[in-house]
């Protein structure tokens, strides 16, 4: 009678309310699209609260209209329309649901089955329900739990607006998991969380863009998240095949529907950056359906000019500096070329806490203070500050007092200045630090520091207090041989302790317990032979004597591979140390008395030092190992073959 009376325009409630005035209120049958809103009403009309009440489903009905026919009432076979996501995305399609429901005053002294806690959550557009059921040691299996968790999950649907019995079947599936298993555990064990309905997710359309990839590269912060106002992106790298712009043309979006039956539109694509990309003959067009990629041919960066863009590898600039162009930090395998023109002695070509990073680096004047270069290839025409750092393969400069770190560095005037290579070539060196496998010098001066893993050569010697180190350690690669080995041997040296004890113990085990295992084996033969069947207890005394033994030659042996790994990291520290033995100090001059020679052992850590006499003729200085702990410095007044 309630769904004629709505048809009536008379509501359902007040008809069972009119009829129910002269007996004690228990339970209302009545037909609603708004549960939520009758639970309130009743409540207000029987003095109670709400949260007293409850109710049953008692049967949905649905119904849909469209732009064919309007409130056609859904049959079980029509159901399966709502499967169907091109019937649901019909605009035109509305959706509405009648509930036969009892509502009734809850009665706190009825016993009823204990249930899990139930919650219902949604995502944004509540295109998807998820149910999660929290983990209970109370509840427990009976033949209604199933029944009777469907009943709690629908009531939540329903106070919440999402339609019931559409696009559901997975809801079904998931608790009849879930009473099976804690039929199966007796509880429930864990957290439980599954889909209760789906239904349309709507696509968003995609508007026009125009993406300059190449421009992201810019990063003007430092890794504490403050903005770098000296890196502004002069210069921006990009590599052969990669995509440099992107225009995203415009994309239609498709609509979707929500689990309360309600159509989800979507907006028409925007278009506003579809202007004519120009580019050269270094760039390649691409498109397809969805938008248009400019790839590079070559590495290099991007140049805009004249409206174009296209792909560049050598650029001339005046000077880098924090007022023309910031930083310049680009990809070193860019394979850009910078050639900086300022070559004024009064001026720097790059400035005061400048950084530089690309393939090539061409300066012709001087590089100031705090500056940085990183590259393949640095050539610096004029001279560098004292607290400037260049780090190449390869590094050509003319007076040097900063550090220069690289493979190959030639300079033809130190002045104080630092050098980390693997070979270095100074004409000219008057003070400083070079720290190489191979270092030649044609002109030594004074106080200059030396340290080489391999060779130092001197075409002539004109001053005093220098020092020439051979110490095999000096390079990376060897100083971080040498430190893994070491942390090889004292990790090893540390393990091994620990084992004589082990051993000590488990032998002495063994030992006292062997004339009994003996004994046991006896006892077992004899038995046999008896044809008696000797009893678990000895074969498992015998066993566990077994394996006492085998465990302790396990760790023996261990013991034994560990010495031996131990034996030949110190071998491999030895040969390390072996070619300060190899090396040498080669000298085409007269020496000058104050210049000191030196050899460095690594292990034990020793000096062997030589101070040579004034205008003493030795062309060769090596070391030699006497092979009993001593060594002895070599002086020969002739060149070797090697």
């Amino acid at each position: 009678m309630g769904l004629f009376d709505k048809i009536k325009g008379v509501s359902s409630s007040e008809t069972a309310l009119n009829e129910s005035q002269t007996s004690e209120f228990k339970s209302i049958i009545i037909d609603t699209t708004n549960v939520h809103k009758e639970l309130k009403n009743i409540a207000l009309a029987q003095h109670v609260k709400s949260t007293e009440l409850g109710f049953k489903l008692l049967k949905v009905t649905t119904f849909f209209s469209d732009e064919k026919s309007e409130n056609n009432e859904v049959t079980e076979e029509l159901m399966k329309l709502f499967l169907d996501d091109t019937f649901l995305l019909n605009p035109n399609l509305k959706i509405s649901q009648y509930y036969r429901v009892e509502i009734y005053k809850i009665d706190p002294t009825q016993e009823t089955i204990e249930l899990p806690e139930i919650t219902l959550s949604g995502n944004k557009n509540l295109t998807k329900i998820i149910a999660k059921v929290s983990q209970s040691h109370h509840v427990t299996y009976s033949s209604k739990l199933e029944e009777m968790i469907l009943h709690d999950i629908q009531t939540k649907k329903i106070k919440a607006g999402i339609l019931v019995g559409i696009r559901d079947q997975n809801m079904y599936k998931e608790v009849k998991k879930l009473v099976a298993n804690i039929r199966v555990n007796g509880f429930l064990d864990q957290d439980v969380s599954f889909v209760v309905c789906q239904g349309v997710d709507e696509i968003p359309c995609i508007n026009d863009d125009l993406i300059f990839h190449y421009k992201k590269k810019m990063n003007a912060k430092t890794s504490d998240g403050k903005v770098d106002y000296s890196k502004r992106g002069y210069v921006l790298a990009v590599e052969k095949d990669e995509c440099i712009i992107e225009y995203v043309k415009p994309q239609p979006g498709t609509p979707g529907r929500n689990c309360r039956g309600a159509f989800l539109p979507v907006k028409e694509p925007r278009r506003s950056n579809d202007t004519a990309v120009v580019v050269s003959a270094n760039i390649t067009k691409k498109e397809n359906e969805t938008g248009i990629k400019y790839i590079a041919n070559r590495g290099g960066y991007v140049n805009f000019d004249k409206g174009s863009y296209d792909i560049q590898d050598q650029m001339e600039i005046n000077e880098i500096s924090f007022r023309s162009t910031g930083s310049i930090d680009t990809n070193l395998n860019s394979n850009i070329k910078i050639n900086i023109k300022e070559k004024d002695i009064l001026k720097d070509a790059i400035g005061a806490g400048m950084s530089v990073e690309t393939s090539e680096v061409h300066v012709q004047g001087n590089i100031g203070s705090g500056a940085k270069i990183k590259a393949k290839l640095a050539e610096i025409g004029g001279q560098t500050h004292q607290s400037a750092l260049i780090e190449a393969d390869k590094i050509i400069i003319a007076v040097h007092r900063g550090e220069a770190n690289g493979q190959d560095v030639q300079i033809d005037r130190l002045e104080g200045g630092k050098v980390i290579a693997d070979t270095v070539h100074v004409k000219q060196m008057i003070g400083g630090e070079i720290n190489a496998k191979i270092v030649k010098i044609e002109n030594l001066i004074s106080n200059g520091k030396i340290t080489a893993s391999e060779v130092i050569e001197i075409q002539e010697l004109k001053g005093n207090n220098n020092k020439l180190i051979i110490d095999p350690s000096v390079t990376k690669e060897f100083n971080e041989m040498i430190a893994s080995i070491n942390r090889k041997i004292e990790k090893l040296e540390e393990e091994l302790k620990a084992y004589p004890r082990q051993l000590s113990a488990k032998k002495e085990y063994i030992d006292k317990n062997k004339p009994m295992a003996e004994m046991v084996k006896e006892k077992i033969l004899e038995l046999k032979r008896n044809g008696v069947e000797p009893p678990v207890t000895l074969f498992a005394k015998i066993k566990d004597f077994q394996e006492k033994v085998l465990d302790y030659n396990t760790v023996l042996q261990t013991f034994k591979d560990k010495k031996e790994e131990l034996q030949e990291f110190r071998e491999d520290l030895n040969k390390v140390q072996n070619k300060v033995f190899s090396a040498k100090i080669i000298n085409h001059s007269a020496w000058k008395e104050f210049n000191e020679v030196r050899f460095k052992l690594i292990s034990p850590p020793k000096d062997v030092t030589y101070n040579p006499k004034e205008h003493e003729v030795s062309r060769e200085i090596t070391l030699k190992d006497l092979g009993n702990g001593e060594q002895k410095i070599i002086r020969s007044s002739e060149y070797s073959s090697k």
